[in-house]
């Protein structure tokens, strides 16, 4: 049985904004970066990539999800997390993998949580010598569960698949290999009763190599 989520924007115009931003902070990459750039040379965990971190961010997540009937106990945010690693194959352009813990939703006298594998592509822009901007557009597979009492008529269990995923963020490097992360994304998930978008807000620290 599907019923309405409580947000009505389209998810094609979501991408279509996040692919935009996706474009412009690749396109100012591509500006700021002659052709002839050396590539920083340096270790990474991605093969045919350089210029390597790891990052572990925590924060917030909020999931679009069914609220069920006006008067029900909803809480659709939790504490979130986020274990990832990328690279460059380009000065502007590389890959990143990352774990994410979306945490708990509560509704329908039930519980609804999520995991997920993502895959992204990320284009980052230096801003002098400490700020950068970047932005990612990639895919991320999901493992979800969704439990409620049978009264409600709720789909329950546990469904999982891969779902459009893009995302901003902008660091700050206090040393070297140390920066701040600030960053905002939204993941497509596969919930048993049906498929939505999850956003995340974190902030983090990430090791360079």
């Amino acid at each position: 049985m599907r019923h309405a989520r409580r947000s009505s924007t389209s998810p094609w115009l979501i991408a279509a904004i996040g692919g935009a931003l996706f474009g412009v902070v690749c396109g100012v990459a591509r500006a700021q970066a002659p052709a002839d750039a050396p590539m920083p040379s340096s270790r990474s965990i991605l093969p045919f990539t350089q210029a390597g971190y790891v990052g572990l961010s925590g924060g917030r997540s909020r999931y679009d999800l069914y609220a069920g009937p006006s008067g029900l106990a909803y809480d659709d945010s939790d504490t979130a997390w986020k274990l990832s690693t990328g690279g460059y194959f380009h000065r502007n352009f590389g890959v990143e993998v990352g774990y994410l813990d979306f945490g708990r939703a509560y509704r329908l006298d039930g519980r609804t949580k999520a995991r997920g594998l993502n895959l992204s592509l990320v284009g980052r822009a230096p801003i002098g010598d400490r700020l950068e901007l970047f932005a990612k557009a990639g895919t991320t597979y999901s493992r979800t569960f969704t439990s409620a009492p049978p009264v409600y008529g709720l789909q329950t269990g546990r469904n999982s698949g891969m779902g459009l995923s893009f995302g901003v963020g902008a660091s700050w490097g206090f040393t070297p290999n140390i920066a701040a992360v600030l960053e905002w994304e939204r993941h497509r998930l596969h919930f048993a009763d049906d498929t939505a978008p999850a956003d995340l807000a974190t902030v983090g620290v990430r090791y360079r190599f």
